[in-house]
Formats: C-alpha cells, structure tokens, sequence
C-alpha cells in the first residue's frame, strides 16, 4: 500500500503524510517557488564553477609566461657562454700563431677579413704575398651599343648550367664576351697589340687584407701594398656605360685568336677639364689606376 502511494505522489509531485494517508502535492505556486530556487542555486553554481576555471586558465597562463622567461634567460646565458668559450679559442689560436712565427708578443685580438678583386687583363693574380686565385676567366658584358647593358663581369671558365633552352629570345639580357677597343692607344705600346683581342680577368682573394682600386694613381698610399698597376678603362663615352675598371698594363690576350666581333669593349679613359680640375689633371691625357691592399 505504501509503496503504491510512493509511487503515485512522485508521480503527481505531492509527499506521503502518514502510512495510511493520501500524498499532499503541493499547490501550483510552491512548486515554481521550488523549481526557481534550484535554478537558482544551480545558476549560481555555474557562475562559481566559470570564475574558478577562469582562475585556473589565467594561473596556467602565468605558469606558461614564466616559464618561457625562465627558458629564454637560459638560452641567453648558453649563447653568452658560447661567445666567451669563442674568444677564448680565437686567443689561444692566435698565440699559438705568434708562437709559430718566432714573437711571443701578445697583440690584442682584431678581426681580420678577406677581400676580393679582379685581376682585369690577366688570366692569374699579382704575385703578392697572401694573394691566391678563385678562379680564371674572360671578361664579358652587354653589347656596347645596346642601352640596357650591364657592367663588366669576369665569366669563369667553367661555366654551369641550370635548366634553359637553346632559343634566341629578344625578351632576356644578353651577355657577350670582351674586346681589347685600344688600336688608337699608342702608350703602352702593349695595348695597340692586343686590339680586337679577347680580355682574360682572375678573380684573386686577398687574404686577411683590405683592397682597394684607385683611379688616376701609379702607386699606393703610404701603409698600402700594391696589388698590380694599370690603366683606367670602360666603355666609349657615347654608349651605354658599365663602370670604370683597371686594366693591367702588362694585359695580355685571352687566346691568340682575334677578331673584330664587338660584344662589350674596353677603351682607355682620358681626363676632360672644366669640372674636372686641371692641374693636377691634364687634359686628354689617359688615366692610369693601382689596386691597393692593407692588413
């Protein structure tokens, strides 16, 4: 019987008074009161429930920040232990050095880099201490009537190629070989020899030092070592230029082969007065250059 009015009063939402009584359900008014409680509470639980997650995010988060500050300072401390550990080695490279050459002076550390320059007319580089060849070349650029040439570059011997075709297309740069353009040139006598010949080039690497061409010079500056000595030379002056290069005044042919093919030329370079001031300058007189070294 109990179990019977258990069942009906949950069914009905009402509460059993007694062991023989009927349920009592309550009216309408209790039970929304009932209900909106509850929602309530729980409403009020959930926002509990957010505001700690929240509270547990920002906490990772600042977790997360300090461990990334704590990674970084790490890492700046291995790179700063690293560069002593370097300038360490490089001192003990350089006293074994000093030791080697027979000084046992201690000279402060300094940097010391390389340089490179083009021995232009030449197939090797100067014989100059602590000077050596990359490579041995011919001197090309763009044509010398074309406007959209460009300077004069040293082409290596050994040429590599990428993918390409063999098509002649009008929409590309076109490079072509060099020419000796110095049949009126009669000082040195060398240069009228070598006219419509192919230029050679070295492209020679200056060991631990610093190098320099300098136009309208025969010799170095004081403290300066001299490379090689020549005479200044571009394209003629009413065509498209290429810049000033200087050629070795003991030039010497590519081949023995000579023709007059054109492609990208080299003319000796002559002073013109005005803005150009005259002395020290002369006027129509070719210019001459030096390549310069330093360590």
């Amino acid at each position: 019987m109990i179990q019977g009015l258990l069942i009906v009063c949950f069914f009905f939402g009402g509460e059993v008074l007694g062991e023989e009584s009927a349920c009592y359900a309550p009216n309408r008014f209790e039970y929304e009161h009932k209900v909106l409680e509850k929602l309530i509470s729980l409403e009020q639980f959930k926002a509990d429930v957010t505001e700690k997650m929240l509270y547990l995010e920002q906490s990772k988060d600042d977790a997360t920040v300090k461990l990334l500050h704590l990674k970084q300072s790490n890492v700046d401390a291995a790179v700063k232990l690293l560069q002593l550990e370097q300038s360490k080695a490089i001192e003990r490279i350089d006293s074994v050095e000093r030791q080697l050459q027979g000084t046992t002076t201690q000279a402060p550390h300094t940097t010391q880099s390389s340089s490179t320059y083009v021995h232009w007319g030449m197939k090797t580089c100067p014989n100059v201490t602590d000077t050596t060849l990359i490579y041995s070349g011919q001197a090309g650029g763009g044509r010398y009537d074309h406007p959209g040439s460009g300077e004069y570059v040293c082409l290596p011997n050994d040429p590599s190629y990428d993918q390409y075709n063999t098509d002649l297309d009008n929409a590309r740069s076109w490079m072509y070989g060099a020419e000796y353009e110095t049949y009126d040139v009669p000082i040195p006598p060398i240069f009228s020899t070598l006219a419509n010949f192919d230029v050679p080039c070295a492209v020679c690497l200056a060991r631990r030092k610093t190098s320099l061409m300098i136009p309208g010079r025969t010799s170095c500056y004081a403290g300066w070592t001299k490379e090689y000595q020549g005479y200044l030379m571009a394209e003629y002056y009413n065509y498209q230029g290429k810049g000033y290069v200087c050629m070795d005044k003991l030039a010497e042919g590519f081949d023995s082969l000579s023709g007059n093919e054109n492609g990208a030329l080299f003319h000796a370079t002559e002073g013109r007065c005005g803005a150009l001031r005259c002395p020290p300058y002369i006027n129509g007189a070719e210019l001459a250059c030096v390549v310069c070294s330093t360590s």
